[in-house]
């Protein structure tokens, strides 16, 4: 998977900029957005946060090239950067989903998905998410992601080939 840990950051800042109505930048029910750019102002990616009544952040990220993934981050917990976590997503009562995540933040973890028509529809319709990962576990309910990753999406379609603009 091509996504990288200069995703994380920009992930983070989606979050922070919710109010900002630049064309970057998009909401979906709970979820923020925005679409992301390179250090030579290309189009990367497009992300989008939600953060649980515990703090966590969960974020979901499509790159250019339309590989996706979950972004954790947990200001309480400390990760080795550059190492990789065994985890297990589970969506609802449906069969867990095995993936290896990223440590690309000392507080977070990028956890690539398959593309495939199951994950995909177990993330957008789910209710529950639960991440399990190094004996802890998360929760998030996953409240509008069919419309928000359906956002997501349209914000890659949207942006791809693009440069970024500076005003």
């Amino acid at each position: 998977m091509s996504l990288r840990a200069v995703l994380f950051t920009p992930l983070l800042l989606a979050a922070v900029a919710a109010a900002d109505t630049t064309p970057d930048r998009f909401s979906s029910g709970v979820w923020q957005g925005a679409a992301n750019y390179d250090d030579e102002g290309a189009f990367s990616d497009c992300t989008m946060t939600a953060e649980a009544q515990s703090g966590v952040l969960l974020g979901f990220v499509i790159s250019k090239d339309f590989d996706w993934g979950l972004v954790l981050a947990d200001e309480t917990r400390s990760f080795d950067v550059g190492t990789r976590k065994a985890v297990l997503l589970v969506v609802d009562e449906r069969e867990p989903i095995a993936a290896m995540a990223k440590v690309v933040d000392v507080h977070g973890i990028l956890i690539p998905l398959e593309n495939s028509d199951e994950v995909v529809e177990a993330m957008r319709a789910g209710k529950a998410l639960r991440i399990a990962t190094d004996g802890t576990e998360f929760s998030f309910e996953l409240t509008g992601t069919r419309e928000a990753i359906a956002a997501l999406a349209q914000c890659v379609t949207e942006h791809e080939g693009t440069k970024r603009v500076e005003l």
